[in-house]
């Protein structure tokens, strides 16, 4: 909801990009916070995510996934070579005006079309064909690994093991009879995100890398949880 708060401090900080459903990326070489951490795994999340299209006006034509399972210009790219208005939104390539007021696409291309791309172009309008704009609903993002199209967490975390050699021990993990705190070390162990030295020394930061239990070996989260 972009109305709310969070939303609002979010996009006020680190602005809007990709028509507002994320942020501009966080490319400052220092501190850690949460918003910078979230933000790296949007590549993530972004290929599991396509759009609802009503006003059209947050979503793009060509790049964005909305209309079939893959963005357009992926499904056309010869079309979409030619074309004059390559980040142009859902919108702006969508007359109202057209067909006696039923609206229709008005797609701008860079040259007329040859004859062996007339078959790929009734193939593209074929996939457009039923798809319109609604003026007076919101584009809307649509979670795909969930049947209801919202986002959770445990839908994300299971379209993860999916592709994850090694199932995540979350039932070990996040056990009810476990301290909190305890569970929390443990899964940033697990990921390998526990803040040790040889982690602090990746982040940008100039210091000695030695294990302050033993002193003789460099402190790495294996180190110090199997072989300290």
């Amino acid at each position: 909801m972009r109305e709310a708060l969070w939303n609002q401090v979010v996009r006020g900080k680190y602005e809007e990009d990709r028509g507002g459903w994320c942020s501009w990326e966080v490319r400052k070489a220092h501190g850690v916070g949460l918003w910078k951490g979230i933000r790296m795994d949007w590549e993530l999340v972004g290929t599991q995510i396509s759009f609802s299209v009503g006003n059209g006006r947050r979503v793009r034509f060509w790049r964005d996934r909305w209309c079939g399972d893959s963005p357009l210009c992926e499904s056309f790219p010869s079309l979409f070579a030619l074309s004059a208005e390559k980040e142009a939104w859902v919108a702006d390539v969508w007359d109202p005006l057209a067909k006696g007021g039923r609206g229709g696409w008005n797609l701008c291309f860079s040259r007329a079309l040859n004859d062996w791309e007339v078959e790929e172009a009734e193939i593209f309008l074929k996939r457009l064909h039923g798809k319109r704009v609604l003026e007076d609903v919101d584009d809307m993002v649509v979670w795909n690994e969930s049947k209801s199209g919202n986002f959770s967490a445990k839908s994300l975390y299971l379209a993860l093991e999916v592709d994850c050699p090694v199932l995540f021990p979350s039932s070990y993990i996040w056990d009810v009879w476990v301290q909190p705190k305890i569970s929390f070390f443990a899964w940033e162990a697990a990921w390998g995100k526990a803040l040790t030295l040889d982690l602090v020394q990746k982040r940008g930061w100039s210091l000695a890398n030695r294990c302050f239990m033993c002193l003789e070996n460099e402190e790495t989260i294996d180190h110090l949880l199997l072989h300290c």
